[in-house]
């Protein structure tokens, strides 16, 4: 092989790569944004849409929005310890036999489907009744349906 072919190929793979890397930076910049709480048990995602202009938040910023999802899950947990209530999935989550990510899944749900709240545990897990057996749910997957 001469060294003209050489450069050449190795020019081609030196342009594929900077196309694959220019894909990348385009999947990254129109990727939905997150932020995430510092909370262990009770994670709140919030997506923020690309054209809404938002910048990062500051750690002061993200401290606040921190101290508004341990209310909400306060609240959650105050309205739902009261009496039973009505509850929907948030996005497709595993229901499980007990409230720990190891236990068994019974079975993985879509996003709206509806069930009763039993309680909102303390450790992050929300006691449900599905398919007429007693089950569980990650707390950040669920939403409280006012009857």
């Amino acid at each position: 092989m001469n060294k003209t072919t050489l450069n050449r190929i190795l020019l081609g793979i030196i342009v594929m790569m900077s196309l694959s890397i220019c894909v990348l930076i385009v999947c990254i910049m129109t990727r939905p944004r997150y932020v995430n709480t510092s909370e262990e048990n009770a994670a709140v995602i919030i997506e923020v849409p690309p054209d809404a202009g938002i910048s990062v938040a500051s750690a002061d910023e993200t401290a606040g929005m921190a101290d508004t999802a341990q209310t909400q899950t306060q609240d959650l947990q105050d309205s739902a310890s009261a009496a039973h209530q009505k509850g929907k999935t948030s996005t497709r989550v595993n229901i499980r036999n007990a409230p720990t990510e190891d236990a068994k899944v019974l079975d993985t749900v879509d996003e709206g489907t509806t069930f009763e709240i039993v309680e909102i545990l303390d450790n992050g897990w929300t006691h449900v009744i599905y398919e007429e057996q007693d089950a569980y749910i990650s707390s950040a997957y669920v939403i409280i349906i006012n009857s």
